[in-house]
């Protein structure tokens, strides 16, 4: 039965008196009142509600809906009109009220009351359901969101612990022989943990739980029944201080339903914010963990399985593509060994700049950010940047002299015929002189004076040509030495067995082409053999396009494809200009020209010292073909000192 309270005068209200009613005047009387009570009916003065109705409409909404019936007692006639002004009242009675009337709305009042109660408690646990499927739900996402394996595992836990209210917990990884525990958490005291296998068996909970594939709900880790299969540790608490006592221990399984890891939760709590200090806390303050922590810690359980199975297979796969990318790096530096160790040294360079960059907050370079993900774009795009070579012929990318071997050979023999043609040439006038009998010593040292012109004018053109293959730029004087050689010419080989010497028929000291390559003003390449180097970026390009590369390095064909252009369009191969050229290649370009102007001596060139190198960018840099905000950055936080670039490049000499 409810109590009854009257808000207002009881007199005017009852048609007789009502022991045990209590008279109330105001809302803070009316919640004293209340106070200690199961159920109450409360019948209200109009006026009474009209004084602070605002407060009552509230009062009701936070909880006192559920506390009392509220009945407006009315005039006969007003009961629709206080319906309109009091909307929020369960009901109007007319005054005054009579003792089988009240008796019959006290019944009812009671019955109402359980009804609401129970409905609160319904719309709570369908509140509270929802409230942790969406916990759930945004759990999931985080998780599927993760792909680094550390952090999801540590995510796995810390979730698990937030939604059941866990002190503490660990998480065990199932290996092919053994358990690993992989990791701890502790809200009441700081752990120096240190991952370790563990026997994949029954003797330990966290053991059974991944051999049998079946969770366990501990109230008490000290109080386990005599027929356990598993013992629980105590070595830890012993250690610290600690006290363990409830204990979730649930699998994670996979698609395929096998057990790949377990979650083990510790000591539930009744305030989620306690430390558990002193330890005789525990025995107030944990409770067992509930049937609805078993369920919400197995759904759980069964997305971080799937979540770690999907960031494990990106692993892999990330793992097997690294090593797809160092092979093809690989293959590029066989076909030129030269510039072995390149690659992944402007890989550094780049990414080193890169991380520099993003530390930036003020000037010009203040907007660039660079996420973890678009640095492994860069570092991939490093590091195949020069793939495109393999479409390249090789004697192109290892030529390190203007002529190549077989026409530097043939050159040289041609010569030491050139010469001793020469010396057969003056033994054969000696002896015409002699068996003449005119030879008088004036003329045999004329002779021998010609001989010798001749011979060393031979060499010298020789030295000509050895100095004129070299790579190195040919100044005017010797461009005009080799032009004038058109003219120089020789008995050739074909003329040997004729005669009358003077029908001997003449060839040139040096072949068009021979003169043509000689002939190139810098370097070792010709504007056919620098073409066709130069094309190994769009083969890069075309390449790296067929790979299919997933969303956050969708641009390393791109980044790849422009580290050879210049701000100034002067570049290859498509003659970008500034703001055309993606940062990232911008960066790659001054890593790419740093490390091919500082590395160990290639056949064509010779190392340039640090200062060398940075005077060469600077007026790069000064002629608009680099970005000069970008070189400043890599000059002045000294990039090229990092230790994995200058390890590299130590190991390369």
């Amino acid at each position: 039965m409810a109590h009854l309270i009257i808000w207002g005068d009881s007199r005017s209200v009852l048609a007789g008196a009502h022991p045990g009613a209590d008279e109330v005047h105001s809302l803070a009387g009316l919640e004293a009142a209340l106070d200690g009570r199961a159920a109450a009916l409360v019948l209200a003065d109009p006026e009474r509600l009209a004084e602070e109705r605002d407060a009552v409409e509230k009062w009701l909404r936070n909880g006192g809906a559920g506390r009392a019936v509220l009945v407006a007692v009315a005039a006969s006639g007003d009961g629709d009109e206080l319906l309109q002004r009091f909307p929020f009242v369960d009901d109007v009675l007319a005054r005054p009220i009579s003792a089988a009337r009240l008796r019959q709305k006290l019944e009812r009042a009671f019955e109402g009351l359980q009804i609401r109660r129970a409905i609160s408690q319904l719309h709570s646990a369908i509140e509270r359901k929802d409230k942790a499927l969406r916990e759930l739900n945004e759990i999931g996402t985080q998780l599927s969101a993760q792909r680094d394996i550390k952090k999801l595992l540590d995510l796995i836990l810390q979730k698990s612990r937030e939604i059941t209210g866990a002190d503490a917990g660990s998480l065990y990884l199932v290996e092919p022989d053994q358990l690993r525990f992989k990791l701890a958490q502790n809200d009441t005291m700081e752990l120096s943990f240190v991952e370790r296998p563990m026997p994949l068996d029954e003797s330990s909970i966290a053991g059974y739980v991944a051999v049998t594939g079946r969770q366990q709900n501990v109230p008490d880790a000290y109080q386990l029944s005599p027929d356990s299969p598993f013992h629980i540790s105590r070595s830890f608490d012993e250690v610290s201080g600690y006290r363990t006592k409830s204990m979730l221990v649930v699998p994670m399984r996979d698609h395929e339903n096998a057990v790949i890891g377990v979650v083990q939760l510790i000591n539930k709590k009744r305030d989620r914010t306690a430390v558990l200090r002193p330890v005789a806390l525990v025995d107030e303050e944990v409770i067992p963990f509930t049937s609805i922590d078993e369920k919400l810690v197995g759904s759980l359980a069964s997305q971080a399985a799937v979540a770690f199975e999907n960031a494990d297979l990106i692993r892999r796969m990330r793992a097997l593509f690294e090593t797809f990318v160092h092979g093809a790096v690989a293959a590029i530096e066989q076909r030129d060994p030269t510039t072995s160790g390149h690659s992944e040294r402007v890989a550094v360079l780049t990414v080193g700049l890169a991380e520099r960059v993003d530390a930036i907050s003020v000037g010009p370079l203040a907007e660039l950010r660079f996420t973890k993900d678009q640095l492994e774009e860069i570092r991939y795009a490093a590091l195949l940047h020069d793939f495109g070579k393999v479409a390249v012929q090789e004697k192109y990318l290892r030529k390190g002299k203007k002529l190549y071997a077989s026409q530097a050979i043939a050159i040289r023999q041609r010569f030491a015929y050139i010469l001793k043609a020469i010396e057969a040439d003056h033994l054969r006038a000696r002896l015409a002189a002699l068996e003449a009998g005119h030879a008088s010593p004036e003329g045999l040292v004329s002779l021998d004076a010609e001989f010798q012109r001749r011979h060393a004018a031979a060499e010298g053109v020789l030295k000509l040509v050895l100095r004129a293959n070299e790579p190195t730029v040919v100044e005017e004087d010797g461009f005009r030495a080799l032009t004038s050689l058109e003219t120089r010419s020789f008995a050739s080989f074909e003329a040997l067995e004729q005669f009358p010497v003077e029908d001997w028929a003449q060839g040139p000291y040096l072949s068009q082409d021979e003169l043509d390559v000689l002939s190139i003003r810098k370097g070792s390449l010709s504007g056919a053999e620098r073409r066709s180097i130069e094309s190994h970026v769009q083969h890069t390009y075309e390449f790296l396009q067929k790979l299919p590369w997933t969303g956050e390095l969708r641009r390393v064909p791109e980044i790849a494809w422009a580290h050879h252009e210049k701000l100034d369009g002067s570049g290859y191969p498509q003659g970008l200009k500034a703001d055309q050229i993606p940062v990232q290649s911008r960066m790659m370009t001054i890593a790419d020209i740093y490390d091919a102007l500082v590395a160990l001596d290639r056949p064509y060139k010779r190392a340039v010292s640090v200062e060398g190198a940075r005077k060469i960018l600077c007026d790069e840099a000064r002629a608009g073909k680099l970005d000069e905000e970008l070189l400043r950055v890599f000059l002045d936080t000294e990039v090229f000192k990092l230790p994995a670039f200058t390890e590299r490049l130590r190991a390369r000499s």
